[in-house]
This record gives C-alpha cells, sequence and structure tokens, in this order.
C-alpha cells in the first residue's frame, strides 16, 4: 500500500499506480475503483483528509459481475422513469 501526503497549496493529491507508477488521477477527496492503464492492475483510491491510499482490489470477477449487474438494471428503472 502507498501513502502519501497531498500538497497544501492546491487542496488536489495526485495519485499513481503503486506496482508501476503510472499517473492515475487529481482529486481532493474520492473512493474509486479503477484499473491502471499502464499495468493493468484493478485497483481501489482513497483520497481523504490530503492522504492517498492505493492498494490492489481483491473483489472476486463474481462480486464485479454481480455489482455491475445491479448497477445496470438500477440506471435501466431511472431511465425508464424519465422516458414515461
Amino acid at each position: 500500500m502507498l501513502v502519501s501526503f497531498a500538497e497544501e497549496k492546491t487542496g488536489e493529491c495526485v495519485v499513481c499506480c503503486h506496482r508501476c507508477g503510472a499517473f492515475l488521477m487529481e482529486s481532493a477527496s474520492t473512493t474509486s475503483y479503477m484499473v491502471c492503464p499502464e499495468c493493468g492492475a484493478r485497483l481501489v483510491v482513497c483520497v481523504k483528509k490530503g492522504k492517498v491510499s492505493v492498494f490492489d482490489d481483491t473483489r472476486s470477477e463474481e462480486e464485479l459481475a454481480k455489482k455491475r449487474h445491479a448497477r445496470l438494471t438500477r440506471y435501466a428503472a431511472k431511465i425508464n422513469e424519465i422516458v414515461k
């Protein structure tokens, strides 16, 4: 796990992959799941109160598929409400 402190000037943190060092994002506060564009590692990024944590996403493919399905189902339901 990589932990670093943000520069207080901008209020945003620069987040890099802890495996290959590739740039991932700049953020003041977030919790994100992402894939590194360079090495393809599945990562979890947490930025809170000027601290950055980057670690491997250990969720199974089955769990990811279930969450994706639930999210897409909610999106579809909201779109159907808007269209009606």
